[in-house]
């Protein structure tokens, strides 16, 4: 398999239990998606994020955090993002741009698994750094999301004076792609990962093979895709972890069903 956290047949999805309190979010001239629990923007204002903008966890250490960070500071500088509407507030340069994105997290260790904690607050000031914080590594990658959909334009523009707290609503916030009755290359089953991380989602269930059609190659029994599959081109290999690297740190946990 191409996505090494397949080590199974069959992985348990992951999730938060489902909340009982009510949603609390105030409408603002900015969509974030999923709507927070909380959205505080008592004066709708701007200011420019600073060209050397850099997103930094001071003396922590998490592979799937440092690469998150990564990932998204280079979203944030590529994307340029632009509204269809554009966003109602007040923008000012009479503050200075926003230098920095500080990460803390509680719990280093926390593992994706079922009911992993996925809160996170984010704080951005009128003045000074940018502060997200969160119990495990996997809130604080739904927080950088949160993050990125807050900056926009060009130059870059980002939302100040603002407070956040959310945490999922739903413990199971899935996509399942049925590979065995319609064939997907694997450019297209990683943009779907790609945007359900954009979405907060959180797991994966890939059936990737049926009756309908078995196209993935299993070397010790390579006649199952060779007569099973839809054509020679419509295979899933050991061969597509090297030409397509695999993702591994958007916060979603995997199920896969043959």
């Amino acid at each position: 398999m191409f996505l090494p956290f397949f080590n199974s047949s069959l992985i348990i999805s992951i999730g938060r239990a489902v909340l009982s309190f009510p949603i609390l979010a105030v409408e603002s001239s900015i969509q974030v998606w999923p709507k927070p629990r909380t959205f505080s923007w008592p004066q709708p204002q701007a200011t420019l994020l600073s060209s050397t903008f850099t997103i930094s966890a001071p003396n922590q250490t998490h592979i799937h955090l440092s690469s998150a960070i990564k990932r998204y500071l280079n979203l944030i500088q590529t994307e340029h993002h632009i509204s269809l509407v554009p966003p109602i507030l007040n923008f000012t340069t009479s503050t200075p741009p926003l230098q920095t994105l500080l990460v803390f997290v509680s719990d280093l260790t926390a593992p994706l698994h079922h009911n992993v904690d996925e809160f996170y607050t984010l704080t951005i000031p009128t003045w000074g750094p940018a502060n997200l914080t969160a119990e495990t590594v996997w809130g604080a990658m739904r927080g950088l999301e949160t993050f990125s959909q807050l900056v926009w334009g060009d130059p870059l523009r980002v939302a100040v004076g603002l407070y956040v707290w959310d945490t999922p609503l739903f413990g199971h916030r899935g996509v399942m792609l049925d590979t065995s009755r319609n064939y997907y290359p694997v450019e297209d089953i990683l943009r779907t990962i790609g945007a359900m991380s954009v979405n907060k989602m959180n797991v994966f269930h890939w059936h990737i093979t049926d009756s309908h059609s078995f196209p993935l190659l299993v070397p010790s029994k390579p006649d199952l895709a060779a007569k099973g599959s839809y054509g020679p081109d419509m295979l899933y290999t050991s061969d597509d972890r090297l030409t397509h690297p695999p993702i591994q740190d958007h916060g979603q946990k995997p199920t896969l069903t043959l």
